[in-house]
């Protein structure tokens, strides 16, 4: 089956996010990007009019992804429900460990970019991060006034979160060696997800309302 020029730009941004999450943005070939989805290099060059350029648009499609798993979950804007407030917060959480076991990628850029004060360091940072950051830290300290989020500063909770929530799936040949499970099986994620939820809010009434996904 031929595949369209979409098809091929979706799977190459697929393609450069494993790249860059394994080798970084200057260890990432471009070739070796194309031969993951057996395209060619010129067809990076149609696509993307740089590597620089293909980094970005793969950074922006993987926050899109992130984005799209999180979109139809409003978190109540008032502070008169704490309880409501926290079963979004939970959800949230759930989503998000459930996105870091299927991109591992996500962490792995951040840690590679984030090591060096640089251009691209602070592009995703401005757009993407930042904002993320933001509204973790105004719904933390709701929940921390609340009684119900654990002891921790809202500004470390953007920390505090999106790490506990990816390690295990960046480690995973660790995690398999020390738990001897498998940490991307779908009973384990959510058995990981539940224990998180359940340190970051000891302060909620029981397992938190489950949202449809």
């Amino acid at each position: 089956m031929r595949r369209t020029r979409d098809d091929i730009r979706e799977q190459l941004l697929g393609a450069a996010l494993v790249e860059f999450g394994a080798k970084g943005f200057d260890g990432a070939s471009t070739r070796s990007i194309a031969q993951r989805v057996n395209a060619h290099q010129p067809q990076i060059n149609y696509h993307f009019a740089s590597k620089e350029a293909l980094w970005a648009a793969a950074v922006d499609h993987l926050f899109a992804l992130l984005g799209d798993e999180l979109a139809d979950l409003a978190l109540p804007g008032g502070p008169e429900d704490p309880a409501r407030l926290a079963s979004a917060f939970a959800e949230a959480v759930r989503r998000f460990v459930r996105f870091a076991a299927a991109h591992p990628e996500l962490n792995q850029i951040m840690v590679h970019e984030a090591t060096e004060d640089s251009d691209r360091l602070r592009w995703m940072v401005d757009r993407h991060v930042r904002p993320m950051y933001e509204a973790i830290r105004a719904v933390w300290q709701r929940l921390r006034a609340a009684g119900i989020g654990a002891p921790i500063e809202p500004a470390m909770a953007h920390y505090v979160i999106v790490g506990a929530a990816s390690l295990p799936f960046v480690n995973a040949p660790e995690a398999r060696l020390l738990t001897g499970a498998e940490p991307t099986d779908r009973a384990w994620v959510e058995s990981y997800a539940d224990g998180l939820v359940a340190t970051l809010l000891p302060g909620a009434s029981g397992r938190p309302v489950r949202f449809s996904s």
